[in-house]
């Protein structure tokens, strides 16, 4: 898949293609039944299919006091998406100038006349257009006009209810890690850095890797997790990862630690993927720090009993 990062990037205009557009942020079960919509008419008819989308969720720039937590990185979206057969991916940049975009003159120059389109797959909730004048029922008018054929999807329904990123975000945060990944259709992936803590882990005898996000992502609900770990070279490993404010320890401050299994390597300042397989139990304080290592040997059977027991990609 050719990836264009930039409309500037793409090298001469495309003659013929169908087209998927959407933020596609988590890439869930929904942004893929459009994708694959895409990929399945190209073949048909004998052109590339291109999926088009931007740098960054447009609150960002509109709105950002109420712009969400992102659920995928970038690298993880374009791997993603990749896995689904397009020929090639536009991310365009969502700037102040394209935000002032028409909905005519992004149809007209960027559907039309930069990526060719003679079809174009979106949902039905889509939205486009400088103040979002853009909809389904514009591009619907203008199919004649322009000479394309639209195709909009309904929401792919999972337990009966909508999928969509907000709900993604919303189970992830409440620690729902199985409906979360029911509605992406693929594992949920903490991506980072691993950084120097304050060794508490070592002092209590589970020295932990402390993850430091390397994006804005969305981060499961305060708890211990069982995990599966991705470290840089490919190697995966089970754990036991903790995301709090660690209470029992005055002053320990926020982190996102892991231990993991029969591992004791300096992997410091090297990157790391947490895939959350099930969460174990709540974040709570002890009246010791015997008593918190007591639960911590509970934590560690149960996460590798669940390690063991499920799959890690």
């Amino acid at each position: 898949m050719n990836v264009f990062e930039g409309l500037e990037t793409i090298p001469k205009p495309f003659a013929t293609s169908t087209v998927a557009i959407g933020t596609f942020d988590g890439v869930h079960v929904g942004h893929q039944a459009i994708i694959r919509a895409a990929v399945a008419d190209a073949h048909a008819q004998g052109r590339p299919a291109l999926v088009f989308t931007f740098d960054r969720h447009p609150a960002e720039l509109l709105a950002p006091g109420h712009a969400p937590a992102y659920i995928t990185t970038p690298a993880q979206r374009i791997r993603l998406i990749a896995g689904l057969g397009a020929a090639g991916l536009v991310i365009a940049r969502f700037d102040t100038r394209f935000s002032q975009l028409t909905p005519e003159a992004f149809v007209r120059d960027i559907l039309k006349d930069l990526l060719g389109a003679q079809a174009i797959v979106v949902g039905t909730n889509f939205r486009f257009g400088r103040g979002r004048a853009g909809d389904v029922a514009y591009l619907e008018r203008q199919q004649a006009a322009f000479g394309y054929t639209l195709r909009a999807l309904e929401p792919v329904l999972v337990g009966g209810v909508p999928a969509s990123s907000t709900r993604v975000r919303e189970r992830l945060q409440a620690g729902d890690i199985a409906e979360a990944e029911a509605v992406l259709g693929h594992p949920f992936w903490l991506e980072g850095t691993v950084v120097a803590g304050q060794k508490l882990g070592r002092i209590l005898g589970y020295p932990t890797a402390n993850l430091q996000l390397t994006y804005r992502q969305v981060v499961p609900a305060d708890g211990i997790y069982a995990v599966c770990a991705t470290l840089d070279d490919g190697r995966q490993l089970g754990g036991a990862c903790s995301i709090g404010d660690r209470p029992t320890v005055e002053g320990a401050g926020r982190a996102i630690e892991t231990y993991l299994f029969d591992f004791d390597e300096d992997i410091y300042g090297r990157a790391m993927e947490l895939r959350f397989l099930k969460r174990l139990r709540p974040e709570a304080k002890f009246d010791s720090l015997e008593a918190l290592k007591a639960q911590m040997a509970n934590d560690v059977a149960d996460a590798r009993a669940i390690f063991s027991s499920l799959a890690c990609a």
